[in-house]
């Protein structure tokens, strides 16, 4: 058998993502053919159907072809991390990193890891994607991402996962509401309010279990997947809602709304880290990790950030990633 070489993984996890050897051979930047005769080849090594081929609507892979993009994106990753720390030398972290992150948590991790990696390891190419647990982790499976972070209770079979922080379970009120004082809410004491739930998988089912066990059903009123959209909601008076956030933490005045901790017993949740099981780290994937676990440490204690150099970029976020997090 022949060796398979990177450049065959190159084109075949081009291909794959464009969903076509005509799109894949320009992204490359090399002729169609030689796209083509990289593939076939690759097919003979590897005894294997690797694409189906439409003639109308391009090329898809097979379940072999699934598997095979998966584990040729990390050779792809490793090779480049190769590439960059023999070039860059030990002292400097260089190469890409996409970490995915579920909607609602978004705004508390995006926004400063991109300031981190931008002021200390600029060599670094952070990207990011938003999405659904279910949908982020998929793509952490199959190589597209390099990490992701969802909430613990959202975490599949497929991964590993590290605990970042915990979080506690809220009621969401508006704050002029007559329990805006109480330290904690039970579901009964909200059980005849309308509900503004978020509509983001699987949080409406959850919050749903959550008060059923504590013998309450819910009035729906409205269900939303823009948490900006329901927090204005409960804002205005209109319901109720629940949200996760930092033990400690309080939205700002400014959002019109409450977070009362629940009374009732509900199962514990944490925002987590998340790789597929068996991957080794790279060097950025455990920097973002590490900055992760220490900035919500610091978010949860009200501490000022750490005088590393992350202090500066900590200092620029708005207003808006100091807020709980509105979901379930």
């Amino acid at each position: 058998m022949n060796r398979v070489t990177l450049r065959q993984l190159e084109y075949f996890v081009a291909v794959v993502d464009a969903g076509s050897v005509t799109l894949a051979s320009r992204q490359v930047h090399v002729s169609q053919a030689t796209v083509s005769m990289a593939i076939a080849q690759l097919e003979r090594d590897l005894d294997a159907d690797l694409l189906i081929r439409h003639r109308s609507k391009g090329v898809a892979p097979t379940r072999a072809g699934r598997e095979l993009a998966a584990r040729a994106r990390r050779l792809l990753s490793m090779a480049e991390e190769l590439e960059s720390s023999a070039l860059a030398g030990d002292s400097e972290m260089s190469g890409p990193l996409e970490i995915g992150c579920v909607s609602s948590l978004s705004p508390h991790v995006i926004p400063a890891l991109a300031a981190h990696f931008d002021a200390e390891h600029p060599q670094v190419a952070f990207d990011y994607r938003e999405g659904a647990a279910g949908e982020l982790q998929e793509a952490l499976v199959e190589g597209a991402l390099d990490l992701a972070i969802v909430f613990s209770r959202q975490c599949e079979d497929a991964v590993d996962s590290t605990e970042l922080a915990e979080v506690v379970l809220n009621v969401m009120l508006p704050a002029s509401h007559p329990l805006r004082d109480r330290a904690e809410v039970s579901f009964a004491e909200i059980a005849h309010e309308p509900a503004i739930l978020i509509d983001l998988p699987p949080s409406r089912d959850r919050s749903i279990e959550f008060m059923r066990a504590a013998g309450v059903e819910p009035r729906i009123r409205w269900t939303s997947e823009n948490l900006a959209t329901v927090t204005a909601l409960v804002a205005n008076g209109l319901g109720y809602s629940l949200s996760y956030s930092l033990p400690g933490a309080q939205s700002p005045v400014s959002s019109g709304v409450v977070e009362i901790p629940v009374a009732d017993p509900v199962p514990g949740n944490a925002i987590s880290a998340v790789l597929p099981k068996g991957i080794r780290p790279s060097r950025r994937v455990d920097e973002a990790v590490r900055f992760l676990r220490r900035r919500l440490a610091e978010l949860e204690t009200g501490a000022a950030p750490s005088p590393d150099g992350d202090g500066a970029e900590a200092s620029r976020l708005p207003e808006s990633n100091r807020r709980p997090i509105h979901y379930e």
